[in-house]
């Protein structure tokens, strides 16, 4: 094999460990795990969603403030990967919709969230993790929940915590 088509080989399975770290922050993020969100992050690792911050302080925001929300479902798109050795810059698109309950006369409404997620990766002892990332937001909106698809009931419903279908055997 040349050097070339080894190279483009280890970097196109670096790309796909770096996805997966993304969809893996997704999923800890609207299952409320907490040990999810946390292996997408080297220890060490920079957040700045507003201000600098840790991994360790932005896990303790998330738990508190996400469980005022009914459910959430992050989805991550658009991803760009520039893999150079054992560091990687990427940036990833994301939707964010939040459900907040009706309370206090009010109803059901949905929060939606625009934004990117601009990180830098390292790979340390075989493993691809986030050593800082740049929440950027480019938009929210609002809406009202109006009616809703009388046929949800029948389907399995999401959870947002670790009793989703998804940690069951």
């Amino acid at each position: 094999m040349t050097t070339e088509l080894t190279e483009e080989l280890e970097n196109t399975i670096a790309e796909l460990a770096i996805r997966r770290k993304l969809m893996i922050y997704a999923r800890g993020i609207d299952r409320l795990d907490p040990d999810l969100v946390r292996s997408a992050f080297h220890p060490d690792a920079v957040l700045v969603y507003g201000q600098p911050g840790t991994v360790d302080s932005f896990v303790e925001n998330m738990s508190k403030g996400l469980t005022t929300y009914s459910l959430t479902q992050h989805f991550i798109g658009n991803v760009i990967i520039d893999v150079s050795g054992n560091t990687a810059r990427s940036e990833a698109y994301c939707l964010a919709r939040h459900r907040n309950p009706a309370q206090n006369g009010k109803a059901e409404n949905d929060f939606l969230w625009g934004g990117r997620y601009v990180d830098k990766f390292e790979k340390r002892d075989g493993e691809w993790a986030i050593t800082h990332r740049t929440c950027v937001h480019d938009y929210t909106r609002f809406d009202d929940v109006g009616e809703k698809w009388e046929a949800a009931s029948a389907f399995t419903q999401g959870q947002h915590n670790k009793s989703d279908i998804v940690f069951k055997d």
